[in-house]
This record gives C-alpha cells, sequence and structure tokens, in this order.
C-alpha cells in the first residue's frame, strides 16, 4: 500500500483520493450489508454532553450532615473524660465510613461497586 504523502499540505496524515474512494466503497457496502452496524458505527463519531467534573464528588446535604455529626462529637468529647475518647473515636468511624459509602454510591446510581458496563444493542 502507498503512503500518501503531499509535498507541501499541511495535513500529511490524510488519506489520498484512492483511499478516500476505497473507504467510502467499504462504508457503501457495510450499509448494505448490515445496516444496523453502519448505523451504530455512525454513532460512533458523535459526541455526548457530559454533566462537568465536580471537584467535590458528594452532595452538599451529605457534606453538612457529615460536618454537623462530626461537630457534635468533638462538642460531646470536649465534654467527656478522656477515658471515653476510645469510644467517641470508634462512633466517628461509624459515622464516617458509612457516610463514604453512601455517598459514592449514590455517584454510581445506587451501586457501590462502580458503574455496570452497558449491555451490546
Amino acid at each position: 500500500m502507498s503512503t500518501s504523502f503531499h509535498p507541501g499540505s499541511g495535513d500529511h496524515d490524510a488519506p489520498s483520493p484512492w483511499e478516500r474512494r476505497i473507504l467510502a466503497e467499504i462504508e457503501q457496502d457495510l450499509a448494505r450489508s448490515d445496516p444496523r452496524l453502519f448505523r451504530r458505527f455512525a454513532r460512533l463519531g458523535r459526541t455526548r454532553r457530559r454533566r462537568p467534573h465536580r471537584w467535590w464528588p458528594f452532595s452538599a446535604l451529605a457534606t453538612g450532615l457529615l460536618v454537623a455529626e462530626l461537630s457534635g462529637l468533638a462538642v460531646i468529647g470536649t465534654l467527656l473524660p478522656s477515658s471515653w475518647w476510645p469510644v467517641l473515636g470508634v462512633i466517628t468511624a461509624l459515622v464516617v465510613v458509612p457516610w463514604l459509602i453512601v455517598a459514592a454510591a449514590g455517584n454510581n446510581g445506587g451501586d457501590p461497586t462502580g458503574p455496570r458496563p452497558r449491555s451490546p444493542a
């Protein structure tokens, strides 16, 4: 197969007219032989609008509840004797870990293992 180099052109990777004609014939053959696959390939080039990535992955409500719970535990910790601080550490872990799991599951459609791959159509 020959290379498609055109001196002076800005795009050295562009296909030659012969290559474009061959590709167009392949495309037409595919459209005739398997229209469903052809439509699927045609959709691949389209871009979908996605929501912009948020820098903080958790909702404002979940974050506010966590801050309120941890602030309450800090206030309680100042009022209790130091012998109770390990218990407060366990309670804090019991508050933070479920919050992280629920918040992460909420960002993946309720599945804490992540988004599921789409089944082929």
